[in-house]
């Protein structure tokens, strides 16, 4: 999710990474064989992320400031990358050995290279406090060939954003979390909501894999079984569930037209003017509704939809070690005062995202309060599963290549769903097989 992997992007910092890894330890051989630096030195650590909404940028900011000033020996540099570019830099700098020593990414992003080898081992070096913070669940969605070579942050869901004054004059309730509205309650109030130059319902599907596939695990839509690295596909009833109803919405005008032209965020300024009643998107998207929303506008977000479940994808962004790392021990230290409750708050709540760890999921419950449906989104985190994807190597390629303009041509009309089910099959045998 970046954007959620979706989501996100920011201004790439111009700084040179050869810089950088001589900063990381370069050839410095005086480190303990326990990962302790030797007597007087000093260690430069650099820290890749891509944060890009202001204040996630600004709390990151402070986490390694503050960390800078506790630690005067070991020194955080932080640098700003830009999150569509995160997989192919990082690609050219695992070749090149110049690797930061800790990466932002997200968990369906670091299969490829954990399993090529380029991330550490962290298991053995983080507290066991932070490790039974995290749901293990959410643990299973990092963990590659039993090791565990990220440490999951914050997650997103895709929910229903509700404008709650049309909701109100069309005579319809905000659900409640322990009584979430089905797909087909979204459709039936979509079209209730439909009338003049209002239109139910919008999700923005310029790149739809991401969240169809994740919406898709609450009709039990897997899409792959068997070996996590290589899996094999299947396209059947459950994983058209999605696809068939947003088609039928899409058909029936209920659902805007342009939807399948428009970015996740790209729905907003429709949602703000009134033309749409309800939008889909990452729950990350509430920060922006925050800042950007006209005066008096009143809005929350639904629990999730329910099909069989309320499952969702555990895709988290990540924390992870170079295996290039001169100072893998540091490393680790200093992701673990990252994930500090206090610390991990302030990230979430900046991105609107979901905290992983229980600690600081109960500082954000706090904070938001009953506030545009944060307590539904919060208590979510107990539908996000390891989806069966997430670790396939050959997944990101086929995603970005096969699946999403599979699914675009098929919201235009121009698949029917056994076209669609080929496509993504014959496209994982030539990209995944």
């Amino acid at each position: 999710m970046k954007r959620s992997i979706a989501v996100v992007g920011t201004a790439l910092c111009a700084v040179l990474l050869t810089a950088c890894v001589s900063n990381s330890g370069g050839g410095d051989t005086s480190t303990s064989a326990a990962g302790s630096p030797a007597a007087g030195e000093k260690i430069n650590l650099t820290f890749s992320s891509y944060a890009f909404q202001d204040p996630t940028v600004a709390a990151t900011q402070a986490i390694v400031d503050s960390w800078n000033k506790a630690n005067p020996d070991i020194q955080v540099q932080y640098q700003k990358v830009d999150a569509e570019s995160v997989h192919d830099k990082l690609v050219t700098q695992f070749a090149g050995n110049s690797a930061p020593d800790i990466i932002h990414d997200e968990s369906a992003d670091i299969a490829g290279f954990s399993q090529q080898g380029y991330l550490a081992d962290l298991g053995p070096l983080l507290p066991a406090e932070l490790k039974s913070d995290v749901p293990e669940s959410v643990w299973k969605s990092v963990t590659y060939g039993g090791v565990i070579t990220g440490v999951p942050t914050i997650a997103q869901v895709y929910c229903v954003f509700a404008n709650t004054d049309l909701l109100k004059a069309a005579g319809i309730e905000v659900p409640a979390a322990d009584a979430p509205w089905t797909w087909d309650d979204l459709a039936t109030n979509a079209k209730k909501l439909t009338s003049g130059d209002v239109t139910g319902f919008a999700w923005g599907l310029k790149s739809p894999a991401a969240g169809i596939m994740s919406s898709g695990l609450a009709f039990d839509g897997t899409f792959f079984s068997g070996d996590e690295k290589n899996p094999t596909i299947k396209v059947g009833d459950n994983e058209m569930q999605v696809p068939n109803r947003i088609a039928a919405m899409l058909a029936d005008g209920s659902m805007g037209k342009d939807s399948i032209s428009l970015s996740g965020s790209d729905v907003l300024p429709g949602f703000f003017g009134g033309k749409y009643a309800m939008v889909m998107a990452g729950n990350y998207v509430a920060t922006q509704i925050d800042g950007k929303a006209p005066s008096g506008f009143t809005w929350t977000m639904l629990p999730l939809l329910k099909g069989t479940s309320q499952h969702q994808a555990s895709n988290p962004q990540t924390l992870s070690v170079a295996k290039q790392s001169k100072h893998p021990q540091q490393a680790a230290d200093f992701i673990a005062y990252f994930m500090k409750a206090e610390n991990l708050a302030k990230i979430a709540e900046g991105d609107a995202l979901i905290p992983v760890t229980k600690s600081a999921a109960e500082i954000v419950k706090k904070d938001m309060g009953d506030k545009n449906g944060w307590p539904a989104i919060l208590a979510s985190a107990d539908q996000l599963v390891d989806a069966p994807w997430n670790k396939a190597e050959k997944f990101p390629d086929w995603k970005s290549k096969i699946a999403n303009p599979s699914y675009q041509q098929f919201l235009a009309g121009k698949l029917d769903a056994a076209g669609l089910a080929k496509a993504l099959g014959d496209g994982w045998a030539t990209v995944g097989g």
